[in-house]
């Protein structure tokens, strides 16, 4: 996988300017050293000696269960629930995703870290077609959707997904890039993100996300 370090946001720029912006997604992450991994691959059954892939089944069909309440609309195919799901931390095969390089940029220098933060482009021109995949589960490779019911949001961080067949075994391909943020351009990329109006409070709008942007304007920064 190839590695593009950036020294700023200008040469971030132009970095993205030499992609395609029909068939490039991003992925941004707060340390270089976060495998790409589902967060349904890093927990583990209750039971020992229970199966993976019937605890995750399990998962989806508590949330479905319980979920309805919360809803004003009703989802029409397990894609659809998993990437409601995802988008509330359940835990899933999914990875999130967007096609704006600047909401990845974002999540990657967003939260404080000891490790340069990242953002991976990954290069794919192809939509898996859920109506002839009724079952995500049965599906046996990487690919990337749309789900039908978007919420909030997933619309306004421009989100999409890959589902894993493998959840268990972080994702790598030679069609992705890891553009690398160095650590000390962290807090300067941010303060960029928010003048061109990428901060938290547009990209979770709502009280918590209006509460955190404004607790983070006004505190000292470095």
């Amino acid at each position: 996988m190839k590695e593009i370090e950036i020294r700023n946001f200008t040469e971030l720029h132009g970095v993205i300017e030499k992609y395609n912006a029909r068939t490039v997604i991003y992925r941004g992450v707060k340390s270089v050293t976060y495998p790409l991994l589902p967060k349904i691959g890093r927990i583990a059954p209750p039971d020992a000696i229970g199966s993976r892939e019937r605890n995750e089944q399990e998962i989806l069909r508590l949330f479905k269960e319980r979920a309805f309440q919360y809803l004003d609309f009703t989802p029409t195919s397990d894609w659809d629930w998993l990437a409601l799901g995802q988008q509330y931390g359940l835990p899933t095969r999914l990875l999130d995703w967007t096609d704006n390089p600047l909401v990845a940029c974002f999540f990657a220098v967003d939260e404080a870290s000891d490790e340069a933060g990242v953002i991976y482009a990954y290069h794919n021109e192809s939509y898996i077609t859920v109506e002839k995949h009724p079952d995500p589960f049965k599906y046996k490779e990487v690919g990337k959707f749309i789900p039908k019911h978007l919420t909030q949001r997933i619309t306004t961080q421009g989100g999409l997904f890959t589902i894993h067949p493998n959840p268990y075994k972080p994702f790598e391909s030679d069609d992705m890039e890891k553009i690398i943020i160095p650590n000390r351009i962290r807090s300067g990329l941010k303060e960029t993100l928010n003048k061109y109006g990428v901060d938290r409070f547009s990209l979770f709008p709502s009280l918590d996300g209006l509460a955190a942007h404004i607790e983070w304007l006004q505190s000292k920064r470095d």
